[in-house]
């Protein structure tokens, strides 16, 4: 009798053709990897938009950006210094890039200043004004270091607009990086080694009138605190806002984050800052406004009170959902330090330590609303394994019948 083999065919062909789709998915995954790691002509840029206007000088430069009519690229091709802030009025719509595939191109604010601005503001390196908008692809904002002459690197007026993609801020020893009074969004780049004078902000100083959204890049090293989100009372409550969703803020010495305004965190990492204000309080965020953090991590901080957190007596901090302190060293308090209002609806705090208090110190004068709704993520990996398990069980055991029934 002649036996059917048809169906074992099938499957073979089927297993076979599951096993070459998985070595193609492989292959140019890793094709991709090596690609993106040993390729030396990759282009440093996010947005590499080719240049309307290549300029070699301070006046080209301010040539470029007054004249411009629509939105317009400004590619510098060497460093250029300036003898005044660089200033992008309303209704510009301006991107700064270099003309190099390999490195950025620095725009310096020189130290042969011959005027200034107001002696309580002195000039940025770069001033948007309200209404006016920069995008950084590819410059270093820097400046030479003089007592008095640029105590800002970029200063975005209220209504004004900044989006940095790639590049840095950095290099700035009497002021910070950035002061935000508009709307200041950030997705790669760096800005970092800046050195804010009144200890607030040595990365961001965002105002009140401030709207700072981190998607990614990184805030490090900065002498101050890597972000400043501050809430000022004038007639009523006045908040900055700063979301962080991505990047990461880094081996800043006055603390990760000062939040007085209102501070959301949806993922990022605050890591390895040191708390240097006052108190030495809050290795990684010091919180006297409200603080929502739902994703993202605070690990590695060190502080003497909250290596992680420190909550101050009119701070209200949430935790819930993903977010994840750990690894935090203080005195007291080596995750969360409590003197206000704690709710917690989720969220990780572990592996902290500490003198008293390794993962959180509540005072005796803080309220605290707890309630454990983080998903237990065991059972669930457990249960697709298991599902998986079944269906892959199922399939086998029906081409095997089929086989087995094909050929008797």
């Amino acid at each position: 009798m002649r036996m059917n083999t048809k169906p074992k065919s099938n499957f073979r062909y089927l297993h076979n053709k599951a096993f070459f789709v998985s070595l193609l998915f492989v292959a140019v995954l890793v094709s991709s990897c090596f690609t993106s790691i040993f390729s030396g002509g990759v282009s440093p840029f996010v947005l590499g938009a080719s240049a309307d206007k290549t300029v070699s000088n301070e006046v080209e430069l301010r040539s470029a950006v007054n004249n411009a009519v629509d939105a317009t690229v400004i590619a510098l091709d060497k460093d250029i210094t300036l003898t005044e802030q660089l200033v992008i009025p309303a209704g510009k719509d301006i991107t700064l890039t270099s003309t190099s595939t390999s490195k950025f191109f620095k725009l310096i604010g020189g130290g042969s200043r011959t005027t200034l601005g107001p002696s309580e503001y002195p000039d940025a390196v770069i001033t948007v004004e309200g209404g006016g908008v920069l995008w950084l692809d590819g410059i270093v904002v820097t400046c030479v270091n003089n007592a008095i002459a640029w105590n800002k690197l970029v200063r975005v007026s209220v209504s004004g607009t900044l989006i940095m993609y790639a590049g840095e801020i950095s290099g700035n020893s009497n002021g910070d990086g950035v002061v935000n009074s508009g709307m200041f969004e950030m997705y790669g780049g760096k800005i970092s080694n800046n050195n804010a004078n009144a200890g607030y902000g040595g990365g961001v100083y965002n105002s009140e009138s401030g709207t700072f959204s981190m998607f990614g890049g990184e805030i490090s090293d900065n002498t101050g605190f890597g972000v400043y989100n501050r809430g000022t009372y004038n007639q009523g409550w006045n908040y900055a806002t700063f979301n962080l969703y991505g990047g990461v803020i880094s081996n800043n010495d006055a603390g990760g984050v000062s939040n007085s305004g209102n501070f959301s965190m949806s993922g990022g990492e605050i890591s390895n800052n040191l708390g240097g204000n006052t108190l030495q309080s809050g290795g990684g965020v010091s919180n006297s406004g409200i603080f929502n953090m739902s994703g993202g991590m605070i690990s590695n901080n060190q502080a003497t009170k909250g290596g992680g957190v420190y909550n101050w007596p009119d701070g209200d901090f949430s935790l819930s959902e993903k977010g994840a302190i750990f690894n935090n060293n203080a005195e007291v308090g080596g995750g969360v330090y409590n003197t206000g209002i704690f709710n917690r609806q989720g969220g990780v705090i572990s592996d902290n330590t500490a003198t008293q208090y390794s993962d959180i110190y509540h005072s005796n004068d803080s309220t605290t609303n707890e309630s454990n709704n983080t998903p237990d993520y065991t059972v669930i990996i457990v249960s697709i394994v298991a599902v998986v398990i079944i269906i892959v069980g199922g399939v086998f055991f029906y081409f095997k019948k089929r086989t087995k029934t094909a050929t008797t």
